[in-house]
């Protein structure tokens, strides 16, 4: 283990946030991020994302399966940030895309014209996008010398250990007014007792907020053109489904009702920011 600091504004001062797994979330006594005091090396942290395991007292799996109604809400998500559509003729690059759900998502959303590539550490979600015939590969950023028009970064902030320093190797992957466009929780604010859980620590690293992650893509020379916000989605259908089914059958704990309050309590907190490179 190593102690961090805050990536944002280097203060040392911090407060003891939550404890989680074996790990330590505290809040930046200079700009309110919350981050993962003691975090695993570096390349512990690369073994995990391409295994898609977090170790800690308890093991995190961080797998998960493909999730149809996820492309659903990302055709809105998308319609509402970028209108009628993408133009002919651009390359799109999703780091970190998972299964494949926002780039199937962004296929039905853009012409048939628009090349749509996906980055993805963990070998499973690999194989499992590939088997959509998706464009899924690991795209090295130190390595690659391709231009984009537009990047994607969905769910990935908060797991990245320096999210500046990986956005800054974005921004040198996009083409001249290219766009970028960011997905992670604005909960940086919220008190420990409000803010959702479980954290996932280590499989979590960072929880920020509109302003910190504004000013850091303000730093890196970008324009933001764009924010929005969405009900925090805690759970997917399937697991809805599960413990809906849990509820009304008799000798089962179902976790339906924690479902529910989490819904109402956190209405706007997943934030999408649409950027451009200056």
């Amino acid at each position: 283990m190593r102690s961090a600091r805050c990536y944002n504004c280097d203060t040392e001062a911090r407060t003891f946030y939550a404890n989680e797994n074996g790990y330590s979330l505290v809040k930046c006594g200079g700009c309110g991020l919350l981050y993962v005091k003691n975090p695993p090396s570096l390349g512990e942290l690369e073994k995990a994302h391409a295994q898609g395991q977090h170790a800690g007292e308890r093991t995190i799996e961080a797998t998960g399966h493909y999730k149809p109604l996820a492309c659903k809400r990302y055709v809105a998500i998308l319609k509402e940030l970028y209108g009628d559509g993408i133009d002919d003729g651009v390359a799109w690059l999703d780091v970190g895309c998972g299964h494949g759900e926002f780039m199937v998502a962004l296929a039905k959303f853009c012409p048939a014209s628009v090349e749509i590539v996906g980055s993805e550490p963990n070998i499973h979600k690999q194989a499992s996008a590939r088997g959509r015939g998706l464009n899924v590969r690991f795209v090295d950023l130190d390595q690659e010398d391709r231009k984009y028009d537009f990047i994607s970064l969905l769910n990935v902030y908060s797991h990245l250990p320096d999210p500046p320093s990986f956005i800054a190797k974005l921004r040198a992957l996009l083409k001249p007014n290219g766009g970028l466009l960011i997905e992670t929780g604005d909960t940086a604010d919220l008190s420990a007792d409000e803010h959702y859980r479980p954290f996932s620590l280590p499989d979590h690293l960072s929880f920020a907020s509109e302003k910190i992650v504004t000013d850091i893509l303000q730093r890196l020379d970008f324009e933001v053109e764009a924010v929005r916000k969405y009900p925090y989605l805690r759970v997917d259908a399937v697991t809805f489904g599960r413990e809906l089914l849990k509820f009304f059958l008799p000798g089962y704990d179902s976790r339906l009702t924690d479902i529910l309050q989490a819904r109402n309590r956190y209405p706007t907190t997943d934030m999408y920011i649409r950027a451009r490179k200056k």
